[in-house]
């Protein structure tokens, strides 16, 4: 039989997964709105937000529980305290597919992405919905092998906003939609990042691995 402390870390997993979800859905609508200009999928993401941080908040009180009311063995006390930078990147990461998402509704009804660069922002949000749901897996079954791979899913996110920033000033854009186009690529961009740091701490607290970089 389980003992109560095994018990609540398993609970304060399923937090992190059910935060982990919530940002996955959120970026993949946060995509489809970006490019079909939905803004009832923009407003659903923007709406949605809240409960991720209601997540977050749930996630603290439950740390402070463990951290007061059992005495932690190491391999457990990685996990419990990894779990403290995990929500923060992923209330962070939702926050991006927010970001994205209000985008479109400011610029309504006009389309925040040109044709031009569709092709590379269809791209974009398909990778960072992949790396969300990888993340999901990740989280789920404390996979460090898979979370090892996470940086090369993000290298794919690195790439197409280099190319987005190579292609902008020979396009001829308006300071407004280069502005808006070099913003959303930096939001995706950094989804993955956070998604990479959320890896690195699953491989922490499952190996004691600290030779990772953690930018």
């Amino acid at each position: 039989m389980q003992n109560p402390f095994h018990q609540h870390l398993d609970e304060l997993n399923e937090l992190l997964v059910d935060m982990a979800r919530r940002v996955a859905v959120a970026i993949e609508r946060a995509s489809a709105a970006l490019l079909e200009g939905d803004t009832a999928a923009a407003e659903a993401v923007v709406a949605e937000d809240q409960h991720v941080n209601a997540l977050q908040f749930r996630v603290d009180d439950r740390i402070i529980e463990l951290m007061t009311q059992y005495d932690a063995v190491a391999s457990d006390l990685r996990f419990v305290l990894g779990a403290v930078r995990i929500s923060v990147d992923l209330e962070r990461m939702g926050d991006l597919a927010k970001h994205v998402a209000k985008s479109v509704l400011l610029r309504t009804p006009a389309a925040v992405v040109p044709d031009s660069l569709r092709p590379d922002f269809a791209a974009m949000g398909a990778a960072a919905v992949r790396v969300a749901e990888k993340l999901v897996v990740v989280l789920e079954d404390q996979d460090h092998l898979q979370a090892t791979q996470m940086g090369l899913d993000d290298d794919e996110l690195d790439a197409i906003q280099e190319r987005i920033h190579a292609q902008l000033p020979g396009l001829g854009y308006g300071p407004q939609t280069a502005g808006d186009v070099a913003l959303l690529a930096r939001f995706f961009e950094r989804f993955g990042d956070h998604a990479v740091r959320i890896s690195h701490q699953v491989v922490y607290a499952v190996t004691g691995d600290v030779h990772l970089d953690r930018s």
